[in-house]
């Protein structure tokens, strides 16, 4: 299983921000999953912005916090 997704930007540590943006993923997916087991239905259109939302979000937040850290890291320039 590749875990380097999870790591941060120097691949030495796991990154918290990357586990729980993964974590949210997977509970987006079991959620309708289980819904849809126990009450027979399923909207695609909810589904899609729901896990669009998560993906955007995770990612603005993950793109955020690195560019943070690469500037801490460089001395707080640019």
């Amino acid at each position: 299983m590749q875990l380097n997704a999870l790591r941060g930007p120097n691949a030495g540590h796991f990154d918290v921000a990357r586990i729980l943006w993964a974590l949210s993923v997977v509970a987006g997916i079991a959620y309708p999953g289980v819904h849809l087991i126990i009450n027979h239905q399923f909207s695609i259109i909810e589904f899609g912005t729901g896990m669009g939302i998560l993906l955007a979000g995770g990612g603005g937040a993950v793109a955020m916090k690195d560019t943070a850290v690469a500037k801490a890291v460089k001395g707080g320039e640019a």
